[in-house]
């Protein structure tokens, strides 16, 4: 009965669009921050970030290249597959809120704390991912 209340929870991946795109000498920061600094590792076991330059997601949730955007667009995706944790099921609306606002506000936050470009950042989207 007590195991019934509980589960573990998808995966998640979230999906940015940064205009303009991120310079490659400031993808490591971005990607070391997400992996190390960002607080996901407390949740997900394996945390994997992605850069598209060039890129946009269209109306389907599919990540569409055109050659005309490269440096001028990018498409970042953070594909988080291994939840480490366990949940109350009556919580899990309320933890994946909780993951998207939390994590995908503090990843805009540091990818506009760059001193040397200012770059517009907004969520494209939040996924529940099944492994």
């Amino acid at each position: 009965m007590y195991r019934d209340n509980f589960s573990i929870p998808s995966g998640v991946t979230f999906k940015f669009a940064v205009t303009p795109s991120i310079r490659s000498c400031h993808q490591q920061s971005v990607r070391d921050f997400i992996v190390n600094d960002s607080g996901l590792g407390e949740y997900f076991k394996y945390i994997e970030v992605s850069f598209f330059d060039g890129c946009y997601m269209n109306k389907k949730g599919f990540i569409i290249t055109d050659d005309k955007l490269r440096a001028k667009q990018m498409q970042i995706k953070v594909f988080c597959p291994e939840p480490t944790i366990v949940i109350d099921k009556s919580e899990e609306e309320d933890f994946y809120r909780h993951i998207k606002e939390k994590f995908s506000n503090c990843i805009i936050d540091s990818i506009h704390s760059n001193a040397e470009t200012k770059y517009d950042v907004k969520l494209d989207a939040f996924l529940l991912t099944k492994e």
